[in-house]
């Protein structure tokens, strides 16, 4: 009951401390820095190698296992999982959250790089080596439908690309499901 009767007996007091802090609070709200899509930083490092037409076993064997080997030493690895599904192998590699993702990188390149002599000759494709980046990922998909023509839908999405790449501060737009126009030519081997 102390503090209820100091509060009572200095009510003028308490009020302005109530305005103070409210004015603070709101204050403080209004000079926060906000953003619509902040700059998030993953710390993961994606390592994915495609070989066409091999069993998942073969698959761990000859790309999954030589690349983790590779892997184990590098510095500020939280965990290494791998996926070795037919035809393509996936390792996720994890670091601590306050590294620098561009220097875990390169250092994943490096180590890759080390692994491409244990990795099989006819390999197609190098593996490649991505990072988790939100701000590559879409903000605003658009589907276009009508009961017009496909050429007029396409014509469409066309104008609207056209449009919306215009805009400052769009890195990129991408249309995808128009099919192309394709014209066949048969000739007569007898003319």
């Amino acid at each position: 009951m102390l503090i209820a009767d100091a509060a009572i007996n200095r009510r003028s007091t308490v009020f302005a401390l109530m305005v103070i802090i409210l004015v603070v609070g709101v204050y403080s709200y209004v000079v926060l820095p906000r953003e619509s899509s902040p700059d998030i930083t993953i710390p993961y490092v994606l390592v994915v190698t495609t070989y066409e037409g091999v069993s998942p076993g073969d698959i761990e064997s000859l790309i999954t296992h030589p690349i983790e080997r590779k892997l184990k030493g590098l510095k500020d690895v939280e965990e290494v999982r791998s996926v070795s599904a037919e035809g393509s192998s996936m390792i996720t590699i994890e670091f601590v959250p306050d590294i620098d993702i561009d220097n875990a990188l390169q250092r994943v390149r490096d180590k890759v790089d080390q692994a491409k002599g244990d990795l099989p000759t006819d390999l197609e494709n190098d593996p490649s080596i991505m990072e988790i980046n939100l701000s590559e990922f879409p903000i605003l998909m658009v589907s276009i439908s009508g009961q017009v023509p496909e050429t007029v839908l396409k014509a469409t999405g066309e104008e609207l690309e056209d449009r919306l790449e215009e805009i400052p501060g769009v890195l990129d737009v991408v249309m995808s499901g128009g099919r192309e126009r394709e014209i066949r030519i048969e000739f007569d081997p007898d003319r």
